[in-house]
């Protein structure tokens, strides 16, 4: 291995914690579960009613056809649900059953689905015996099971069976949403089931909950991982957590009913005005649930957000690093934030000063968005800084980014401030401390300014600032300017503008073609966008 592939590691490494690195070397060692272990556990009794959860998509349509991730296909074999021609995601995708939650998939075709699924998956063989579908699949189970669903004795013998092996693969390697999502399902399991096991899952689930829930929803609202995606997940899965409480009559700190209703309000901040958020990081449309549907449930459950100010002035998210502005007839998101939890960056884009705008009743900039997790041309681009609406200086990343969810040395922002009607914010490229991008973000009422400096360039580097259009926007070129629609961008210190074709990735698998601005400039651009 060359020396620069072991700094690489290393500057990837240093950052995970102690749990991380003894829970990777506990999980390379081999594991001796006892398969056969059965268990026959009584079910508690919900006190209270429970509320209705989600309706899901109905990704199942029956005789093994199923529908993620805008792509369809057939599982007829055993071998097919583990089939190495299909990525990893859509198959993980099969393996949570998240159609059991579908208001429009009927009971014959649910029954159906956990049949196959038993008896097409051995205990502890493939995907759906992995700790994060494990996680997602138990909690469907219990959904649908709390919500009329009639359980057979050999389905709960196979959910507690589930349940055991979650209980001994925690994903402390990982920490983050995947911990979130294995601690949810055992906190189900130990809630649905009776008896000294399920104390003990109840118990594990507390705990790491009292622990989670402020290391993960940080003061401002927002989910740490800085995905507008995984946030409305995650919030999802904690008002779960609070519907359970209620209906078993458990006892609730304060401080989970605070934090759902925070990560309400950072997803209202959060959500362009019609109904779907900047897609910051890893982010895609259709595999969350979006601020309404979340709101509605939280309502149900006793909580709703705070509301929030509609005044002419920034409202800022200073622990997620996000920032919204409305203008008359335009909103804009801008990020001045770093580049998320230092232990489990592999959410993360190359996208510091980045930003999103809304405008005149339709998406005009939009961030490119993600298509894929599979490591390949694709998804490192969908990382890269070329990707967003920001500054490259020459062919340098802002951040070290590599792998399908790795970064080793990290960008920062060493400065940051704002007042009413303007934002600005410094961000260090990784390795290179004298190279910096400061972005100052001014708003009037029909007008967004944008002022570029660049630092510590190499000579011969150019800088490129990039604005990418919806697929919906047309721009056009006219000099120093560029029309795109009834909006105007105006250029001041650029040496050449160009319109160039991108893909925008609104959804996994979903390419549209689109076009974006791209501007160079040596140290100093003034962007004036004109509404």
């Amino acid at each position: 291995m060359k020396l620069g592939e072991i700094l690489k590691y290393y500057n990837t490494i240093k950052y995970l914690r102690p749990v991380q690195v003894l829970s990777r070397v506990k999980r390379s060692l081999p594991t001796f579960r006892k398969r056969s272990h059965t268990l026959d556990l009584p079910l508690r009794t919900p006190v209270n009613k429970v509320q209705p959860y989600l309706n899901k998509p109905a990704s199942y349509l029956g005789n093994g056809e199923f529908s993620f991730l805008n792509r369809r296909v057939t599982v007829s074999t055993k071998a097919d649900w583990n089939a190495s021609a299909i990525p990893k995601l859509w198959l993980y995708n099969l393996h949570y059953h998240d159609c059991l939650s579908s208001n429009t998939t009927s009971s014959v075709i649910k029954e159906d689905l956990i049949t196959r699924w038993m008896n097409d998956n051995p205990i502890e063989q493939g995907n759906g015996w992995e700790p994060y579908p494990l996680s997602l699949r138990i909690v469907n189970w219990i959904k649908w099971f709390l919500n009329g669903g009639e359980p057979s004795e050999a389905a709960l013998a196979s959910l507690a069976r589930q349940v055991v092996s979650l209980s001994e693969q925690i994903e402390y390697h990982l920490l983050g949403n995947h911990l979130f999502a294995n601690t949810k399902a055992v906190f189900f399991a130990g809630c649905f089931f009776r008896g000294k096991e399920a104390d003990k899952w109840l118990a594990l689930a507390q705990r790491l909950l009292v622990q989670e829930i402020p290391e993960q929803f940080l003061a401002d609202g927002g989910h740490f991982e800085l995905s507008t995606t995984y946030h409305a997940t995650l919030t999802e899965d904690l008002l779960d957590i609070i519907n359970m409480v209620l209906s078993y009559n458990l006892d609730i700190p304060s401080e989970w009913n605070k934090a759902a209703s925070k990560a309400l309000t950072w997803m209202d901040v959060m959500t362009r005005p019609d109904g779907l958020a900047p897609l910051f990081n890893d982010a895609a449309y259709g595999v969350s649930p979006d601020f309404e549907q979340l709101k509605a449930y939280g309502n149900k459950l006793g909580l709703q957000p705070a509301s929030r100010e509609t005044s002419e002035a920034i409202m800022d998210l200073p622990e997620s690093g996000y920032f919204r502005f409305d203008g008359a007839n335009y909103s804009f998101w801008g990020d001045a934030g770093q580049i998320g939890p230092d232990y489990i960056p592999g959410h993360a884009h190359c996208d510091m000063l980045g930003f999103e705008l809304y405008a005149k009743g339709k998406p005009v900039v939009v961030d490119t968005g993600t298509s894929t997790y599979e490591l390949c041309a694709r998804r490192h681009h969908e990382r890269s800084t070329a990707a967003h609406n920001t500054v490259q200086v020459g062919a340098h990343e802002q951040s070290e980014i590599w792998s399908a969810f790795r970064v080793a040395r990290r960008a920062r922002i060493v400065s940051r401030k704002h007042d009413q009607k303007s934002m600005v914010a410094t961000c260090r490229y990784f390795g290179r401390k004298s190279l910096t991008h400061t972005r100052r973000f001014v708003f009037n009422h029909h007008r967004i300014t944008l002022e570029d400096i660049i630092e510590g360039r190499d000579a011969d580097s150019v800088s490129i600032a990039r604005f990418h259009m919806h697929p919906d926007v047309t721009p056009v070129l006219d000099g120093d300017s560029v029309i795109a629609d009834d909006l105007e961008f105006n250029f001041s210190n650029a040496t050449k503008i160009v319109v160039a074709d991108y893909y925008y990735s609104p959804e996994f698998n979903k390419l549209r073609l689109a076009q974006a601005i791209e501007v160079e400039f040596e140290n100093t651009l003034i962007t004036d966008i004109r509404l």
